[in-house]
Protein backbone atom coordinates (compact mmCIF):
# COMPACT_ATOMS: atom_id res chain seq x y z
CA UNK A 1 0.00 0.00 0.00
CA UNK A 2 1.39 3.38 -1.03
CA UNK A 3 1.63 6.44 1.20
CA UNK A 4 -1.22 8.01 -0.81
CA UNK A 5 -3.39 4.98 -0.19
CA UNK A 6 -2.57 5.16 3.50
CA UNK A 7 -3.43 8.87 3.58
CA UNK A 8 -6.73 8.27 1.79
CA UNK A 9 -7.60 5.39 4.15
CA UNK A 10 -6.81 7.56 7.17
CA UNK A 11 -8.87 10.43 5.76
CA UNK A 12 -11.81 8.10 5.04
CA UNK A 13 -11.68 6.73 8.58
CA UNK A 14 -11.52 10.29 9.96
CA UNK A 15 -14.40 11.29 7.66
CA UNK A 16 -16.61 8.43 8.90
CA UNK A 17 -15.73 9.14 12.54
CA UNK A 18 -16.61 12.82 12.05
CA UNK A 19 -19.91 11.88 10.37
CA UNK A 20 -20.74 9.51 13.24
CA UNK A 21 -19.83 12.20 15.77
CA UNK A 22 -21.91 14.74 13.84
CA UNK A 23 -24.92 12.39 13.87
CA UNK A 24 -24.49 11.88 17.61
CA UNK A 25 -24.25 15.64 18.11
CA UNK A 26 -27.36 16.24 15.96
CA UNK A 27 -29.29 13.71 18.04
CA UNK A 28 -28.01 15.28 21.25
CA UNK A 29 -28.84 18.78 19.94
CA UNK A 30 -32.36 17.66 19.00
CA UNK A 31 -32.87 16.09 22.44
CA UNK A 32 -31.44 19.13 24.28
CA UNK A 33 -33.49 21.58 22.20
CA UNK A 34 -36.61 19.52 22.88
CA UNK A 35 -35.85 19.45 26.62
CA UNK A 36 -35.28 23.22 26.59
CA UNK A 37 -38.48 23.91 24.68
CA UNK A 38 -40.49 21.62 26.98
CA UNK A 39 -39.00 23.38 30.03
CA UNK A 40 -39.72 26.82 28.56
CA UNK A 41 -43.27 25.74 27.75
CA UNK A 42 -43.72 24.57 31.35
CA UNK A 43 -42.28 27.87 32.62
CA UNK A 44 -44.74 29.77 30.42
CA UNK A 45 -47.62 27.60 31.64
CA UNK A 46 -46.64 28.10 35.28
CA UNK A 47 -46.23 31.85 34.76
CA UNK A 48 -49.76 32.06 33.34
CA UNK A 49 -51.09 30.05 36.27
CA UNK A 50 -49.20 32.26 38.74
CA UNK A 51 -50.61 35.36 37.04
CA UNK A 52 -54.14 33.99 37.32
CA UNK A 53 -53.65 33.07 40.98
CA UNK A 54 -52.06 36.48 41.62
CA UNK A 55 -55.19 38.19 40.26
CA UNK A 56 -57.33 35.97 42.49
CA UNK A 57 -55.06 36.83 45.43
CA UNK A 58 -55.44 40.58 44.83
CA UNK A 59 -59.23 40.26 44.55
CA UNK A 60 -59.30 38.17 47.72
CA UNK A 61 -57.12 40.69 49.53
CA UNK A 62 -59.46 43.52 48.46
CA UNK A 63 -62.49 41.56 49.70
CA UNK A 64 -60.66 40.86 52.95
CA UNK A 65 -59.80 44.54 53.38
CA UNK A 66 -63.45 45.49 52.88
CA UNK A 67 -64.59 42.82 55.34
CA UNK A 68 -62.04 43.93 57.93
CA UNK A 69 -63.29 47.50 57.58
CA UNK A 70 -66.88 46.26 57.97
CA UNK A 71 -65.83 44.24 61.01
CA UNK A 72 -64.25 47.34 62.55
CA UNK A 73 -67.42 49.36 61.90
CA UNK A 74 -69.54 46.62 63.51
CA UNK A 75 -67.20 46.46 66.48
CA UNK A 76 -67.45 50.24 66.94
CA UNK A 77 -71.27 49.95 66.75
CA UNK A 78 -71.10 47.05 69.20
CA UNK A 79 -69.09 49.09 71.70
CA UNK A 80 -71.30 52.19 71.33
CA UNK A 81 -74.52 50.13 71.59
CA UNK A 82 -73.24 48.36 74.69
CA UNK A 83 -72.37 51.73 76.17
CA UNK A 84 -75.83 53.03 75.26
CA UNK A 85 -77.49 50.03 76.95
CA UNK A 86 -75.28 50.44 80.01
CA UNK A 87 -76.29 54.08 80.28
CA UNK A 88 -79.98 53.12 79.96
CA UNK A 89 -79.58 50.41 82.63
CA UNK A 90 -77.82 52.90 84.90
CA UNK A 91 -80.60 55.38 84.25
CA UNK A 92 -83.21 52.68 85.01
CA UNK A 93 -81.48 51.80 88.28
CA UNK A 94 -81.30 55.46 89.19
CA UNK A 95 -85.00 55.86 88.34
CA UNK A 96 -85.85 52.92 90.57
CA UNK A 97 -83.75 54.32 93.40
CA UNK A 98 -85.30 57.72 92.84
CA UNK A 99 -88.80 56.20 92.92
CA UNK A 100 -87.97 54.39 96.14
CA UNK A 101 -86.66 57.61 97.66
CA UNK A 102 -89.66 59.64 96.49
CA UNK A 103 -92.07 57.05 97.84
CA UNK A 104 -90.31 57.21 101.19
CA UNK A 105 -90.51 60.98 101.30
CA UNK A 106 -94.11 60.89 100.17
CA UNK A 107 -95.12 58.39 102.88
CA UNK A 108 -93.27 60.35 105.56
CA UNK A 109 -94.87 63.64 104.51
CA UNK A 110 -98.25 62.00 104.13
CA UNK A 111 -97.90 60.64 107.65
CA UNK A 112 -96.87 64.08 108.89
CA UNK A 113 -99.94 65.72 107.35
CA UNK A 114 -102.24 63.07 108.71
CA UNK A 115 -105.26 61.46 107.12
CA UNK A 116 -106.90 64.72 106.14
CA UNK A 117 -106.69 65.65 102.47
CA UNK A 118 -105.81 69.24 101.67
CA UNK A 119 -106.40 71.15 98.48
CA UNK A 120 -103.39 73.23 97.53
CA UNK A 121 -105.42 75.91 95.78
CA UNK A 122 -107.86 76.22 98.64
CA UNK A 123 -104.98 76.64 101.11
CA UNK A 124 -103.42 79.30 98.93
CA UNK A 125 -106.75 81.12 98.64
CA UNK A 126 -107.34 80.91 102.42
CA UNK A 127 -103.88 82.33 103.13
CA UNK A 128 -104.44 85.18 100.67
CA UNK A 129 -107.79 86.02 102.30
CA UNK A 130 -106.24 86.14 105.77
CA UNK A 131 -103.34 88.25 104.54
CA UNK A 132 -105.75 90.67 102.86
CA UNK A 133 -107.85 90.81 106.04
CA UNK A 134 -104.76 91.43 108.11
CA UNK A 135 -103.46 94.17 105.77
CA UNK A 136 -106.77 96.00 105.14
CA UNK A 137 -108.68 95.79 108.39
CA UNK A 138 -108.06 97.40 111.75
CA UNK A 139 -108.19 94.60 114.25
CA UNK A 140 -107.54 94.30 117.92
CA UNK A 141 -104.09 93.03 118.78
CA UNK A 142 -105.35 89.72 120.07
CA UNK A 143 -107.26 89.16 116.81
CA UNK A 144 -104.21 90.11 114.71
CA UNK A 145 -102.16 87.62 116.70
CA UNK A 146 -104.70 84.90 115.99
CA UNK A 147 -104.70 85.75 112.28
CA UNK A 148 -100.91 85.79 112.13
CA UNK A 149 -100.68 82.39 113.83
CA UNK A 150 -103.37 81.09 111.50
CA UNK A 151 -101.48 82.36 108.44
CA UNK A 152 -98.26 80.77 109.65
CA UNK A 153 -100.00 77.47 110.35
CA UNK A 154 -101.70 77.46 106.96
CA UNK A 155 -98.42 78.43 105.20
CA UNK A 156 -96.66 75.50 106.89
CA UNK A 157 -99.40 73.15 105.77
CA UNK A 158 -99.41 74.73 102.28
CA UNK A 159 -95.68 74.25 101.88
CA UNK A 160 -95.92 70.57 102.83
CA UNK A 161 -99.03 70.01 100.69
CA UNK A 162 -97.33 71.69 97.75
CA UNK A 163 -94.24 69.54 98.28
CA UNK A 164 -96.48 66.48 98.61
CA UNK A 165 -98.11 67.28 95.28
CA UNK A 166 -94.70 67.82 93.71
CA UNK A 167 -93.59 64.46 95.09
CA UNK A 168 -96.72 62.82 93.68
CA UNK A 169 -96.02 64.36 90.27
CA UNK A 170 -92.38 63.23 90.35
CA UNK A 171 -93.43 59.73 91.45
CA UNK A 172 -95.88 59.52 88.58
CA UNK A 173 -93.31 60.85 86.12
CA UNK A 174 -90.70 58.41 87.40
CA UNK A 175 -93.15 55.51 87.29
CA UNK A 176 -93.89 56.32 83.65
CA UNK A 177 -90.20 56.72 82.90
CA UNK A 178 -89.30 53.23 84.19
CA UNK A 179 -91.29 51.20 81.59
CA UNK A 180 -90.09 53.58 78.90
CA UNK A 181 -86.51 52.85 79.93
CA UNK A 182 -87.25 49.11 80.01
CA UNK A 183 -88.64 49.33 76.48
CA UNK A 184 -85.60 51.29 75.31
CA UNK A 185 -83.29 48.75 76.95
CA UNK A 186 -85.18 45.90 75.24
CA UNK A 187 -84.91 47.63 71.86
CA UNK A 188 -81.20 48.38 72.32
CA UNK A 189 -80.61 44.80 73.54
CA UNK A 190 -82.27 43.49 70.38
CA UNK A 191 -80.12 45.82 68.28
CA UNK A 192 -77.08 44.63 70.21
CA UNK A 193 -78.03 41.01 69.60
CA UNK A 194 -78.31 41.65 65.86
CA UNK A 195 -75.00 43.53 65.78
CA UNK A 196 -73.26 40.74 67.71
CA UNK A 197 -74.70 38.15 65.32
CA UNK A 198 -73.58 40.12 62.26
CA UNK A 199 -70.20 40.85 63.85
CA UNK A 200 -69.56 37.15 64.56
CA UNK A 201 -70.64 36.26 61.03
CA UNK A 202 -68.27 38.82 59.50
CA UNK A 203 -65.52 37.72 61.87
CA UNK A 204 -65.95 34.13 60.69
CA UNK A 205 -65.88 35.29 57.05
CA UNK A 206 -62.69 37.26 57.75
CA UNK A 207 -61.02 34.18 59.25
CA UNK A 208 -62.18 32.10 56.29
CA UNK A 209 -60.85 34.62 53.76
CA UNK A 210 -57.57 34.91 55.66
CA UNK A 211 -57.17 31.13 55.48
CA UNK A 212 -57.96 31.20 51.73
CA UNK A 213 -55.54 34.11 51.26
CA UNK A 214 -52.73 32.34 53.13
CA UNK A 215 -53.37 29.10 51.25
CA UNK A 216 -53.39 30.94 47.91
CA UNK A 217 -50.22 32.85 48.83
CA UNK A 218 -48.43 29.60 49.73
CA UNK A 219 -49.60 28.01 46.49
CA UNK A 220 -48.22 30.98 44.52
CA UNK A 221 -44.90 30.71 46.39
CA UNK A 222 -44.67 26.99 45.65
CA UNK A 223 -45.46 27.56 41.97
CA UNK A 224 -42.85 30.33 41.81
CA UNK A 225 -40.23 28.02 43.28
CA UNK A 226 -41.21 25.29 40.84
CA UNK A 227 -41.14 27.75 37.92
CA UNK A 228 -37.74 29.14 38.95
CA UNK A 229 -36.35 25.60 39.27
CA UNK A 230 -37.62 24.65 35.80
CA UNK A 231 -36.36 27.97 34.41
CA UNK A 232 -32.88 27.14 35.75
CA UNK A 233 -33.11 23.79 33.97
CA UNK A 234 -34.26 25.52 30.77
CA UNK A 235 -31.32 27.94 31.00
CA UNK A 236 -28.96 25.01 31.61
CA UNK A 237 -30.40 23.20 28.57
CA UNK A 238 -29.99 26.40 26.54
CA UNK A 239 -26.35 26.79 27.57
CA UNK A 240 -25.75 23.11 26.80
CA UNK A 241 -27.44 23.62 23.43
CA UNK A 242 -25.18 26.58 22.62
CA UNK A 243 -22.13 24.49 23.52
CA UNK A 244 -23.39 21.59 21.40
CA UNK A 245 -24.14 23.90 18.47
CA UNK A 246 -20.66 25.36 18.71
CA UNK A 247 -19.17 21.87 18.85
CA UNK A 248 -21.41 20.78 15.96
CA UNK A 249 -20.25 23.76 13.92
CA UNK A 250 -16.62 22.89 14.59
CA UNK A 251 -17.19 19.20 13.72
CA UNK A 252 -19.09 20.18 10.56
CA UNK A 253 -16.27 22.51 9.53
CA UNK A 254 -13.73 19.79 10.24
CA UNK A 255 -15.85 17.28 8.30
CA UNK A 256 -16.02 19.66 5.37
CA UNK A 257 -12.27 20.18 5.53
CA UNK A 258 -11.58 16.41 5.65
CA UNK A 259 -14.16 15.84 2.89
CA UNK A 260 -12.45 18.36 0.63
CA UNK A 261 -9.03 16.94 1.47
CA UNK A 262 -10.27 13.36 0.87
CA UNK A 263 -11.78 14.35 -2.47
CA UNK A 264 -8.54 16.04 -3.42
CA UNK A 265 -6.52 12.99 -2.42
CA UNK A 266 -8.90 10.66 -4.25
CA UNK A 267 -8.82 12.89 -7.32
CA UNK A 268 -5.06 13.03 -7.15
CA UNK A 269 -4.90 9.20 -6.88
CA UNK A 270 -7.33 8.85 -9.74
CA UNK A 271 -5.30 11.22 -11.90
CA UNK A 272 -2.12 9.40 -10.96
CA UNK A 273 -3.63 6.04 -11.87
CA UNK A 274 -4.99 7.49 -15.12
CA UNK A 275 -1.60 8.96 -15.88
CA UNK A 276 0.06 5.59 -15.30
CA UNK A 277 -2.52 3.91 -17.52
CA UNK A 278 -2.08 6.50 -20.27
CA UNK A 279 1.69 6.33 -19.91
CA UNK A 280 1.52 2.59 -20.47
CA UNK A 281 -0.57 3.12 -23.57
CA UNK A 282 1.88 5.83 -24.67
CA UNK A 283 4.77 3.36 -24.35
CA UNK A 284 2.87 0.84 -26.43
CA UNK A 285 2.24 3.51 -29.06
CA UNK A 286 5.91 4.50 -28.91
CA UNK A 287 6.98 0.94 -29.60
CA UNK A 288 4.64 0.81 -32.57
CA UNK A 289 6.00 4.14 -33.73
CA UNK A 290 9.54 2.83 -33.56
CA UNK A 291 8.53 -0.21 -35.54
CA UNK A 292 7.04 2.08 -38.13
CA UNK A 293 3.54 0.91 -37.59
CA UNK A 294 0.59 3.20 -38.26
CA UNK A 295 -0.68 5.12 -35.22
CA UNK A 296 -4.16 6.39 -34.43
CA UNK A 297 -4.88 10.02 -33.63
CA UNK A 298 -5.27 9.20 -29.92
CA UNK A 299 -1.94 7.39 -29.94
CA UNK A 300 -0.25 10.45 -31.49
CA UNK A 301 -1.86 12.62 -28.80
CA UNK A 302 -0.46 10.34 -26.11
CA UNK A 303 3.04 10.57 -27.65
CA UNK A 304 2.80 14.36 -27.69
CA UNK A 305 1.39 14.43 -24.15
CA UNK A 306 4.34 12.48 -22.76
CA UNK A 307 6.85 14.17 -25.09
CA UNK A 308 7.93 10.84 -26.57
CA UNK A 309 8.32 12.11 -30.10
CA UNK A 310 11.07 14.48 -28.95
CA UNK A 311 12.68 11.56 -27.10
CA UNK A 312 12.68 9.57 -30.36
CA UNK A 313 14.44 12.39 -32.16
CA UNK A 314 17.07 12.55 -29.42
CA UNK A 315 17.64 8.81 -29.66
CA UNK A 316 18.23 9.12 -33.45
Amino acid sequence: MTIVDEDIQALRQQFHELRRKLQELDAKISETRSNRDIANSEVKKLSAEIKNLREQFLQLRQQLSQLIEKKKELYDRLVSTREERKKLIDELNKAREELKKLNGEYKALRSFLGSKNYDEDELRSRIEQLEWQYQTMTLPPEVEKVIINKIRSLESIYVNVKHLNELRAKIEETRQRIPQLKEQIAQVSEQLKQIVSEYLKVKEEVQKLKAQRDELFQKIQNLRQERDSIREKANAYHQELLTLLQEERAVREELERVSVLLKAKELSQHLEERKKLLYGKALEAYEKYKRGEALSLDEFKLLFEFNMLNRNLQEQ
